[in-house]
């Protein structure tokens, strides 16, 4: 039987194309939020609550749900959600490192998951650089260069820094799937809403970032370039076009055409949400925080604190005694509530 899935968020604050993706992929039961009732017939869903998660979560009884909020209230709702035996699919990081440690024990506890990854990693740009790394077509990368750009994308909040927490997420973990996590960084800001960063990643790879917040419309999206030892360049427009050559050897390249595109696909909702009902099926065998949240989360934290300090600064990644340590203060603190 498809899996009962449920909505939580504004939606006007996500692509029409996820919710679209969401009626493929399952039942869509209900939308939790401003203007459900209104958006309820558009995307096929069942069931309209008012920003109330309780109710929903007790009269639809969704085996997911899509949240999409205010990375200040992201913690928490996803905990709401898991208690209630839902998986979650949250738009965004869940949290910052302290928050995602508990999360992963809390979801653990809870016999449920959490997945958080950005759509564009599903999409067949992206999917289609990982196979050409994975082949050895490219060569081995020796850098990373990627812009990012938004259109009014303002901070998330008044002390995560002058740069959107979900946008750095976004861009590293991408660099992430493609060539490992981010070990070291630098950041500088600019009034104008600009960051620049250098990094490294896995095998000391050189990875230069560069995030706009309010960009010109023509502008938004990803571009992103990897070069290789051998002189290959993998290149991708912010079009979802892909070209990866040696000079004027060819050895890969794919191009776009609005007239025969696939949104759902191309923007990577069709991937992010098969993922997402695959873990639903898996059951107890999909557990916790599902992929290198961790580490995307301490990569996209030492970034904003290097902008902070002025300084370049190295990841924290959680070790394994910390993780143990988190997992029985939250596993003490279930027995007092319970």
């Amino acid at each position: 039987m498809p899996p009962r899935l449920a909505f939580a968020g504004s939606p006007r604050s996500v692509s029409p194309w996820l919710l679209h993706a969401i009626s493929r992929i399952g039942i869509f039961e209900a939308i939790c939020g401003e203007d459900a009732e209104r958006e309820i017939t558009r995307f096929q869903a069942r069931w309209a609550f008012e920003s109330d998660l309780s109710a929903m979560l007790k009269e639809a009884e969704p085996d997911g749900v899509i949240l999409a909020c205010a990375p200040s209230e992201r913690s928490r709702l996803i905990k709401e959600c898991l208690t209630a035996g839902a998986g979650v699919l949250a738009i965004g990081a869940p949290g910052t490192m302290a928050a995602c440690k508990r999360l992963a024990v809390f979801a653990k506890l809870a016999g449920r998951f959490v997945l958080s990854a950005p759509a564009i990693r599903f999409s067949p740009s992206l999917l289609m650089a990982r196979r050409l790394i994975d082949s050895g077509k490219l060569g081995m990368p020796v850098s990373v260069s990627l812009n990012s750009t938004r259109r009014s994308s303002t901070p998330d909040s008044a002390d995560s820094g002058p740069m959107s927490f979900d946008q750095i997420f976004e861009a590293v973990d991408l660099v992430h799937h493609l060539t490992g996590s981010i070990q070291r960084g630098f950041a500088m800001t600019h009034p104008d809403g600009a960051m620049v960063v250098s990094a490294s990643a896995g095998n000391q790879v050189p990875v230069s970032m560069v995030f706009h917040a309010n960009g010109a419309s023509d502008a938004v999206g990803i571009e992103l370039e990897i070069r290789a030892s051998d002189g290959t360049r993998l290149r991708i427009g912010r079009d979802g076009g892909l070209i990866c050559a040696n000079g004027p050897q060819v050895s890969a390249s794919r191009q776009v055409t609005l007239a025969e595109v696939e949104p759902l696909q191309e923007l990577g909702y069709e991937g992010l949400t098969a993922e997402f009902r695959r873990h639903l099926e898996a059951g107890r065998s999909s557990l916790g925080l599902i992929g290198p949240v961790m580490e995307v989360t301490a990569g996209t934290e030492a970034i904003l604190a290097s902008a902070a300090k002025g300084r370049a600064v190295t990841p924290k990644i959680p070790s394994a005694e910390s993780r143990d340590a988190a997992k029985q203060d939250v596993a003490g603190k279930l027995e007092i509530a319970g």
